[in-house]
């Protein structure tokens, strides 16, 4: 019998594939691994061979170990709360993927640059609610809950909404981890007065001063030495028409604000419901020893959308953003618009608006396909019913020159003639958040019906036949070595500020802190009890609904509700 076990063991081991099912047998790092770290790792080996391939298909290993890690299920304490730490007993195949995963206890944005520039909540102590979201109980007291908020609809640089087929938004978040929120907190970045601080020696804003905590390579993937990730998310609300078990879901307050995400849509008016969601974007920024500018990497669900190449083959029946029986083929290209800017007002509230007629361009790359074809088998080994087996990694961007710091093996600064590093890839875009952006394709031409410079092309190859996002052998994109705003997460970030106007480390979160000035303004209101127009918690209020909910104190009710 020992010796059935044993070969039992040795099979499982040469497959990559032995796991702990017992919570007591967790591995060194604290977590159930079955067959992965549960935690992020802080950089790639840097021992990685100097090659652009080696460091291509390690960064983009890099992704998908974050991806992974970031979306396990949170643990929960005994009141049941979600803490920003790995499950210790749950795996990727929890609940059918209805969970908390750990990145969704990270603050959001909302959480950190509050009105007034109010000091945030510390980290893990849940979200913001805006008091139109939340519910009572029979008794008339206020439920806390831990979901997160969906306030975003509109995508960056303003450049639209994407409709789902039900005419429902796509709903956005950007979510912080304990790197980054510290380092925010401790310099008071904030507030606009904590910024211009930190900017006080540097008066043509022409310096970095902003220098977010980095990660470092470790064996174990020490948590303490993961360095500072964001993470921007892209929600579909769930509704009878989607095959749900193909998502990874949540619940979340869905919110419009009065006046639309930018206040300027009197059309839309406040409101709030609690929705489920699932997952169909997730970017991944995760700053590291190597890489100075950052490593950006996007996570797609398999059934957004077709690519532009699909339709020189077959086109299938269920897409999320794509109805094929309104665009057929024709002549191997869509025959109707599509990737077209909805038509404004943008109101998530109004009725009867075109649905977006999403169509990729560019497939992953050669290499991106190869570590996308090993996950996504490991995966479907481990947990043969995971939800993560439908996600894709559409691709990274690394620097490709910088200079050695001169400190531990494999770390760099930013090469002075080349601040940006010379990103590859060139293009990297997720067509949920980009979608009107994702860069120029192969014969294509410009408005004025020249030809795009060749390097300012993708070309998917072979040019004929379905992208297999999970296969090497696949179609697969190729890109021009230039590196341009419009469609390269590097470039477009490197324009980032604080409110001072200098750099904010490829961050432009940091832009968004108000001056403490208006602070005494709303606190008066508030106090005479003329603020009928505040509609978030503030900390006090959260603070006293925690106590409530922890058994130690009842919420104070608020003014006007």
């Amino acid at each position: 019998m020992l010796a059935i076990v044993r070969r039992h063991v040795i099979l499982l081991l040469a497959f990559g594939l032995l796991f702990v099912f017992r919570p007591e047998l967790a591995n060194a790092a604290g977590c159930w691994t079955a067959p992965y770290s549960c935690n992020p790792g802080g950089d790639i080996n840097p021992s990685t061979a100097a090659t652009y391939e080696a460091k291509y298909r390690a960064y983009a290993e890099l992704a998908w170990r974050d991806f992974i890690a970031l979306n396990f299920p949170a643990k929960t304490n005994p009141q049941g709360k979600p803490e920003p730490k790995p499950s210790k007993v749950h795996g990727l195949d929890y609940h059918a993927g209805d969970y908390t995963a750990v990145w969704q206890t990270w603050p959001e944005a909302r959480d950190i640059f509050l009105a007034g520039a109010a000091v945030p909540a510390a980290f893990g102590a849940g979200h913001q609610t805006p008091r139109d979201c939340l519910r009572k109980d029979a008794s008339g007291r206020i439920e806390l809950t831990d979901k997160i908020v969906l306030d975003e609809y509109v995508q960056a640089e303003r450049m639209g909404p994407v409709i789902d087929k039900r005419g429902q938004y796509v709903r956005y978040g950007l979510n912080l981890n304990q790197s980054m929120f510290e380092y925010i907190a401790a310099h008071q970045l904030y507030s606009a007065q904590g910024q211009a601080a930190m900017d006080v020696n540097n008066p043509d804003h022409d310096k970095k001063t902003v220098e977010f905590p980095v990660g470092q390579y470790s064996e174990n993937d020490d948590p303490a030495m993961t360095g500072s990730i964001f993470v921007k998310s892209s929600w579909k609300i769930l509704d009878a028409s989607d095959n749900k078990l193909s998502f990874y879901r949540t619940q979340a307050y869905v919110y419009d604000q009065a006046g639309g995400t930018f206040a300027d849509e009197p059309t839309v008016k406040e409101q709030c419901s609690l929705k489920p969601i699932g997952l169909v974007g997730f970017h991944i920024v995760h700053l590291t020893s190597s890489a100075p500018q950052w490593v950006w990497s996007t996570f797609e669900h398999v059934d957004n959308g077709p690519w532009l190449n699909d339709f020189t083959f077959l086109l299938k029946r269920a897409y999320t953003f794509f109805d094929a029986a309104k665009c057929p083929a024709s002549g191997g290209l869509p025959s109707c618009a599509f990737d077209t800017v909805p038509a404004e007002p943008w109101n998530p509230q109004r009725s009867g608006q075109t649905p977006t007629q999403l169509v990729r361009l560019a497939a992953p790359g050669k290499l991106a396909l190869t570590v996308n074809e090993q996950y996504n088998h490991r995966i479907k080994t481990t947990y043969p019913n995971s939800v993560w087996a439908n996600y894709f990694l559409v691709d990274v961007q690394f620097p490709t020159n910088v200079k050695a710091s001169g400190g531990e093996q494999g770390a760099a600064v930013p090469n002075p003639a080349y601040p940006d590093g010379l990103p590859a890839t060139s293009f990297l875009s997720n067509s949920t958040m980009e979608t009107y952006i994702p860069g120029f394709f192969h014969g294509q031409i410009t408005p004025s019906s020249n030809p795009i410079p060749a390097d300012d092309q993708m070309q998917t190859l072979p040019p004929t036949g379905a992208v297999m996002p999970f296969s090497s052998t696949g179609p697969h994109t190729v890109s021009g070595g230039a590196d341009r705003t419009t469609s390269s997460c590097v470039s477009c970030h490197s324009d980032a500020a604080m409110t001072t106007g200098s750099s904010s480390d490829f961050v432009f979160s940091l832009s968004r802190a108000q001056s403490k000035d208006k602070t005494h303004l709303r606190t008066l209101r508030m106090k005479s009890g003329g603020d009928t127009g505040g509609k978030v918690l503030t900390r006090h209020d959260a603070s006293s609904v925690v106590e409530y909910v922890m058994g130690a104190s009842k919420p104070e009710e608020q003014a006007g509700k």
